[in-house]
């Protein structure tokens, strides 16, 4: 899904200059040293529910910050205009709507400038020696290890340099 950034595309200017894009959410995702640090929304028409709970502000019309839930404190008490976002706890958010959007944004994007180490949530790559759950859940073929007793183990090798237990004849 393509998304269009008309009204917040000014954003970008003030980004740094070794910012990476990619669209994710339904908007724009921003990286800088691998972490997820904003993500632009500026889908059409007004939503303001989420699993049956009505926000007074439009939910996918602005910008989000990713901070890890137990690190959101210290921005709650500098910056009062920041929402919680109920589509993700670790989601930080400023509506499009509100009243001073453009100062209170750009506030946030200093942050980013500056690489606050509390900001942004660090990407996950998928690593291809682990299984899935989908994976695991299906029983995909993964090596069988074979289980071995220790007491086997030593007495075959015992057995094979001639030092083991021999049966009676």
């Amino acid at each position: 899904m393509e998304s269009s950034l008309n009204n917040l595309a000014w954003i970008e200017e003030h980004l740094p200059h070794d910012i990476q894009m990619l669209p994710k959410h339904g908007g724009q995702a921003y990286f800088l040293d691998d972490h997820m640090v904003l993500i632009l929304v500026e889908k059409p028409g007004r939503n303001c529910e989420h699993k049956g709970v009505t926000y007074d502000f439009d939910l996918w019309k602005g910008c989000i910050f990713p901070v890890e839930y137990k690190k959101q404190g210290a921005f709650f008490l500098k910056y009062l205009f920041l929402e919680n976002h109920p589509a993700s706890k670790d989601w930080l958010y400023i509506p499009m709507e509100s009243e001073n959007f453009e100062e209170e944004v750009k506030q946030m994007l200093r942050e980013i400038s500056k690489r606050n180490v509390l900001l942004g949530l660090r990407v996950k790559y998928k690593s291809p020696s682990k299984r899935t759950a989908a994976e695991a859940k299906n029983g995909s073929p993964k090596a069988k290890k074979m289980k071995t007793g220790k007491k086997k183990e030593k007495s075959f090798l015992l057995n094979l340099i001639g030092k083991g237990k021999t049966s009676k004849e």
